[in-house]
């Protein structure tokens, strides 16, 4: 069995199969059984009938009339004649019978009295039937029906047997059924059932084709959504409705699309808003580099020898201008200057005005 193991079919050839065995099956265990439930009724019916049959036209003959009826010579006797011509008209009314005969039983020996077979095969009276069956000699006393089919030198028959108006356990009526009879009701039968079989094996066909085809379907539209899904395809959807529980995985699904699509249109937006403030902030980053460096610049630049001036002070920057110290210190650093006199200048440069107004002496440097 290592062969099943590597053959792989899909879901719906299996479940095609399965359910195809699955209706088999029961059509056939079905209609086995009531095949031969028909069968063991129409042989009920068939034996029946012929019981019924015999029993009935049991009662019609006097057994009394034919006691003279004893050997061929007999059959010019009145009483054989009106027998016999009554059997053929029986016969006749019914198509289903083959023959209708009366037997008389002596002792051990039974022997026909008279057969209404119009051919020349007619058993003539006080000829010996040798092959008697059982139920046969019941229908001395009670109505019979053979059990199964009998052959005999006239052929194979399904027979029923009663006894006569006054018969007193020794004459019975018989009725033959042939074979080709029974075993054409039995055909129509099994014609019957292998159509019967034929228009279950073709249902099963079609429903499980329908059955398979759909579900095929559907399940290749989920592997779909979910190939979409895995190639990032969210706007895909599952559509269509089938009305069962197959609808409530499509909307599942679907809810899941969209729960994804929201989600990722979300960390798009974040990530745009986080790209955004990566660049607000390198460019702050390098603005402030930019200051640092500049301020860096200006000190390293205020740390160096600086050109000055030995008599005005000025000083000489990159550019080879000359600058007031206050301009170049501000310019460097960003400082403000304000003026103001030290008391030696003061008192350099002001000595005269503050003798004139009377004051004391600025101090001495």
């Amino acid at each position: 069995m290592k062969w099943l193991s590597g053959l792989r079919l899909r879901f719906s050839a299996k479940l095609f199969i399965s359910h195809l065995l699955a209706v088999f099956l029961v059509s056939g265990s079905v209609g086995t059984f009531f095949y031969f439930r028909a069968i063991d009724n129409l042989m009920r019916s068939l034996k029946s009938r012929l019981m019924n049959s015999a029993a009935l036209l049991s009662q019609s003959i006097d057994a009394h009339t034919l006691e003279p009826i004893r050997g061929p010579e007999d059959v010019a006797l009145d009483s054989y004649r009106k027998t016999l011509d009554a059997l053929r008209r029986m016969r006749r009314t019914n198509p289903d019978i083959a023959f209708l005969y009366i037997m008389r039983r002596d002792g051990d020996r039974i022997e026909f009295v008279v057969d209404s077979d119009e051919t020349s095969k007619q058993a003539p009276p006080g000829r010996e039937y040798k092959e008697a069956a059982p139920l046969l000699e019941q229908g001395f006393h009670l109505a019979s029906v053979d059990d199964d089919l009998v052959e005999d030198e006239w052929g194979v028959f399904l027979s029923g047997y009663a006894p006569l108006l006054n018969g007193e356990g020794r004459y019975l009526l018989g009725i033959d059924m042939r074979a080709d009879e029974v075993s054409h009701k039995l055909a129509e039968m099994r014609l019957t059932g292998l159509l019967s079989l034929a228009a279950s094996i073709l249902l099963a066909l079609v429903f499980a084709l329908y059955l398979s085809r759909g579900l095929g379907v559907r399940l290749a539209a989920l592997s779909r959504q979910c190939r979409d899904l895995m190639a990032g395809r969210l706007d895909a959807r599952i559509e269509g409705r089938t009305h069962d529980e197959f609808d409530d995985v499509a909307d599942s699904f679907n809810a899941m699309s969209e729960s994804l699509q929201r989600t990722r249109a979300e960390l798009e937006d974040a990530v745009h808003r986080l790209e955004q403030g990566r660049h607000a902030l390198e460019e702050r980053v390098a603005e402030r580099t930019r200051e640092l460096q500049e301020a860096l610049q200006r000190v390293n630049l205020l740390k160096g020898l600086l050109p000055i001036c030995s008599s005005c002070k000025k000083i000489r920057d990159d550019q080879g201008y000359w600058k007031q110290v206050e301009q170049f210190v501000s310019e460097q650093t960003g400082a403000r200057f304000t003026h103001g006199i030290c008391p030696e200048c003061a008192a350099k440069v002001y000595r005269d005005l503050f003798k004139e107004s009377g004051g004391a002496e600025p101090p001495k440097a």
